[in-house]
């Protein structure tokens, strides 16, 4: 059998042999070859979508955990820079509750003033 002109001659999956041309028990194998290698190809097309999907996904969420980080990032910064103010303060607190206590022992340590109080005296309401 002559392969007809104008048509595109079979190639088997890998072998690059003529389906045409190929003797009957060959044409069998080849074109059972044929099947096979479409087969795979439409298996691999399928497994592609899914791939596409998956590497979609995988994007998706890389992207979704650098956001996440992101925002840790930030959120960290804020709490380090709040620890900052806050242990500020409390060294200014820790100043003043100390000049409070020294002066409160000051004050207890010296002694307290007597006040007079003023005497009445008496006065001549009248010439003698």
């Amino acid at each position: 059998m002559e392969p007809q002109r104008g048509a595109e001659p079979q190639v088997v999956w890998g072998a690059g042999v003529d389906v045409a041309a190929a003797p009957a028990s060959s044409a069998r194998h080849a074109l059972e070859q044929e099947v096979l290698y479409r087969a795979h190809l439409q298996l691999l097309q399928g497994h592609g979508a899914t791939g596409d999907r998956r590497r979609e996904r995988r994007i998706k969420n890389r992207e979704s955990a650098t956001r996440s980080r992101a925002r840790r990032h930030a959120y960290m910064n804020e709490l380090e820079k709040e620890v900052r103010l806050l242990r500020a303060e409390n060294e200014q607190l820790k100043k003043l509750c100390e000049e409070v206590s020294c002066k409160l022992e000051e004050a207890a340590e010296a002694p307290m003033p007597v006040k007079r109080t003023p005497q009445l005296q008496r006065t001549s309401s009248a010439p003698f």
